[in-house]
Parts: structure tokens; sequence; C-alpha cells
């Protein structure tokens, strides 16, 4: 007959057992998650002998682990404009017709040179009250006061001031005295000089005063429009000098300066826009050309370093093969940090002056994963 402790005793044990069977992989040797067991490294063989045939056959070289200076910049991509401090619209200072359109787009101008030719009622009848006022004052009147004579020259000089503020230069004042009456027409100039990038106007055109007639740009300097990633910024200044190519002189570099590093980060691509300027004296540049630009750092960073092909990556983390003895490499991880140059930075694993493999690192690893599997059979 089956009791009631009977039943109760048999449960008890199948829970026991089931509870030791749990239990059991943590209670075997070596299988320890913690320090205990051996670690991966300890597990593998880390460290290779070559004898002196071996390290020439494979090409073996090595380098030092050094402290190096440098001077680190930031590569980006950006775009050719017009320098916007050297570009102007032409523009009239009083209503007109066109007569003469003396420039068109791609003209190279010099300052002062007349683009244009207008017809003004209103600048003319100024003109004529210039040309009145000048002859009193330059003629021989004996009835005219000394009063009189200090009115007109006052007067004139007025007349002439109005006329500058309406766009007459000191060569259209000397034709106007010259002539002794109103100019049929009115040259409106360049202010600055620089290639016509754009015109509309056609001989005929009615226009106001401060309409466009061309927009005029000096492209001997430019601006070059950088996009800076976020995590370079720190990196960059302005004053800082820069460099540039473009696709049309493959292998000609542009010497620009750093002078603008903008205000507001876009979220979508996480860059910054600067301002570069490029000097264009032989016009080569053109705006709307896509940049290549390299910005270097304001000044020198040091820090610990070995040739970019001394890294390699082992079982997803960073490693170099160090040279413990004429013939002996031994696998060592390290972290690393900013690359220069050609050159990586080392925060920890070596020391100034460890030798590292730079070439033939493949023949170690092979050998070294040969011994790992020789010592598994």
């Amino acid at each position: 007959m089956i009791t009631n402790r009977h039943v109760l005793r048999v449960a008890a044990l199948a829970l026991l057992s089931g509870l030791l069977l749990f239990l059991s992989p943590a209670c075997v040797p070596g299988k320890e998650e913690g320090g205990g067991g051996p670690s991966e490294e300890t597990k593998t063989n880390s460290e290779v002998g070559l004898s002196a045939e071996a390290v020439r056959t494979a090409g073996i070289q090595t380098a030092a682990a050094e402290r190096r200076t440098f001077l680190p910049s930031v590569k980006a991509t950006g775009s050719v404009s017009f320098n916007r401090k050297r570009y102007v619209r032409v523009s009239p200072r009083v209503a007109g017709r066109v007569e003469k359109v003396l420039a068109l787009p791609g003209d190279r101008v010099a300052a002062g040179q007349i683009l244009f030719e207008l017809f003004s009622s209103e600048l003319m009848a100024v003109e004529a009250e210039y040309v009145q006022i000048h002859g009193r004052v330059t003629g021989a009147i004996r009835t005219r006061t000394a009063e009189d004579a200090a009115l007109d020259a006052e007067l004139l000089a007025s007349t002439e001031t109005k006329l500058r503020l309406l766009g007459f230069a000191e060569p259209d004042l000397a034709s106007l005295r010259s002539a002794r009456a109103p100019l049929p027409t009115f040259g409106v100039r360049a202010p600055i000089a620089g290639t016509i990038v754009e015109t509309e106007v056609l001989p005929g055109s009615a226009v106001e005063a401060g309409s466009c007639l061309a927009e005029l740009a000096d492209l001997s300097a430019l601006w070059v429009l950088a996009e800076v990633y976020e995590k370079d910024l720190a990196a960059v200044a302005p004053g800082a000098k820069a460099e540039m190519t473009v696709a049309a002189y493959p292998g000609e570099v542009f010497a620009g300066v750093l002078t603008q590093v903008g205000s507001v980060m876009d979220e979508q691509t996480r860059t910054v826009k600067c301002r570069l300027e490029v000097g264009n004296p032989a016009g080569r540049l053109k705006p709307g050309m896509f940049a290549e630009i390299r910005i270097f750092a304001s000044g020198p960073i040091s820090f610990l370093a070995v040739p970019e092909e001394a890294v390699r990556t082992a079982e997803g983390r960073a490693v170099v093969f160090v040279e413990t003895t004429a013939g002996r490499y031994a696998r060592r991880a390290v972290e690393t940090g900013r690359s220069v140059g050609g050159f990586v930075e080392i925060l920890k694993g070596l020391s100034a002056g460890e030798r590292v493999v730079t070439a033939g690192s493949f023949d170690i690893k092979a050998e070294m994963l040969k011994g790992a599997l020789e010592g598994e059979k």
C-alpha cells in the first residue's frame, strides 16, 4: 500500500536529481566564465619563433613604436562659389532708357569701364542746370557783384555734388564742362574690376533707379563652401590653412584659408558648413566645381604611434606582432586612437621602443595558427 509519506519521498528525490543536473556544468573544472579558467590568449599559441631563413623568405620587416609629432588634417568635400565680398549688382541711380549695351556675360571689365549708356531726362535737367551755373562762374560778367559770384560758386558745388550722387564720375563732369551742353547719354560704369556674370537688359529697355542691369564678380579670389563632419569640428578653427583639389586639374593643389566655421549643424548629414577663401589669379577655378578639401589643424599633436600596416584585427580586436627577440614574435592586443599621416595612435598595449612587424605578419599569424592546431592534437 502506497502511503502519502512514500509519495512525498519520491517527489523530493526527483526534484533533487533535476537540481543536480542543472548545476553540474558549473562544477566542471576549467569551464568557469570568470578569471578562474584559462583566457582565450592562453588557449591559443600567441608566440612563435622563426629561423633566420624563414624571416628572410617571409620578408618580415619591423618598425619601432615611437612618439611622433604630426600636423593633423581633416578631410571634407565642398563646392567652389563666388566670393560674395567681391560680387556686385550694377544699377543706375536714376530712371532712364538703355541706349547701348557695351558688356555681355563672360566679358572681363576694368573698374570704371562704361557698361551701359542710358538716356535720362531727369539727369539731363540737372546737367543743364550745372552747365548754366558753370557758365556764369567762368564767364566775365562785370555787372555781377562779389555776393552773386559767391552764391554762384556755392550753387555750382551743390549741383556738382548732386551729379556725383546720381553716378557722374570725374570724366563725365569734364565732358559736360567741355561740351557746355547736357550730354545725350549717361554711362553706367563698373564699380569693380571683374567678369560679367549675368545681364538681361537690351537696348531700348526702360529701367528704374536701383534696377539691376548686370551682375559683376571678381573671380581672382573665390569661396569654397565645405561640409565638415561633427566628429572633426574640434580640429578646425578660423585661420587654419587648407588645400583643395578639383577633378578638372588632377594632381594640382590650390591653397586656401579657413575663414569661417558655421554655427548650425545639419541634423540630416551631421555636418557644419565652413567657408574657405582660395586665390584664383589665373581663373582656373570656376564657381560650381566640386572640391576635395583638406583642412590642417591649428597646431601639432604628439602621441605614441606605429605604422598603419602594423595593426591587424584578430578575433575582433586590434593586435600587433611584437618582436620579443631576434626571430621571435608575440601577438599583443592594443587599444588604438587616431590615424594621421599613415600612422596609428597606440593608447594601450605598447611601450616606446618596442618593435612591431610591419610586413610579413600574415606568415607569423599562419605559424601561430599552425601551432595552435598542433597543440589540439
